[in-house]
């Protein structure tokens, strides 16, 4: 009998608005692995979905208190004690968020503020993680505003976020003049694009 191995994705939902415009673009995607021929259906293949509403962890902003550059671990005794393990043994990490005065929402940029801990072990302590090879990931984010500059800052945080934690920035999804909710449902072709993606890509 061949060995099943699991492809495991981490799905961080950053808005704080449920079922908006990267809300949906973020289940589209999913909904595109599940028919990818690669991982969908192949037998071989258990894939597993840890979706995280940010906005719903109660998690408390970084304190700045520095004990991660003494032994790369926060003392902040919350629920990103659980969190931590499901980014850094996934397969695919995929942040969804939309642009609040040019960055990330205020709840994933807390929450991203909590990994200085891994900035801490790599560039301070000088200890390397045994991850997994070939780890992905990908941004999707919408803004009101037209000008593609928009999400400059947002995909500079993502780099650094990646960075710390050993994911390669595959790929992003930004569009604009997509404010209120439900506008990206009114362009479908940006549904469909992402869906397509995630169907058709050799994770």
């Amino acid at each position: 009998m061949a060995k099943i191995s699991d492809f495991k994705i981490v799905a961080l939902y950053g808005s704080p608005r449920r079922g908006g415009n990267t809300d949906e673009l973020l289940n589209s995607f999913l909904r595109g692995i599940g028919d990818n021929g690669k991982l969908g259906k192949d037998p071989e293949i258990n894939i597993i979905i840890d979706r995280i509403i940010v906005s719903d962890t109660g998690i408390s902003p970084c304190r700045e208190c520095r004990h991660c550059s003494t032994d790369g671990q926060c003392i902040v005794n919350d629920g990103m004690q659980q969190i931590y393990p499901k980014i850094i043994d996934c397969d695919l990490l995929l942040v969804g968020s939309p642009i609040f005065f040019t960055s990330v929402s205020g709840q994933l940029k807390s929450f991203i503020d909590r990994f200085q801990r891994f900035w801490a072990l790599k560039y301070e302590l000088g200890r390397k993680l045994d991850v997994k090879q070939g780890r992905k990931g990908i941004l999707f984010s919408c803004a009101g505003s037209k000008p593609q500059s928009i999400f400059d800052c947002t995909k500079k945080i993502m780099r650094a976020f990646f960075d710390v934690i050993y994911v390669e920035y595959y790929a992003d999804f930004l569009y604009n003049s997509i404010d209120f909710k439900g506008d990206v449902q009114k362009s479908p072709d940006l549904i469909q694009e992402v869906y397509d993606f995630a169907k058709n890509n050799n994770f």
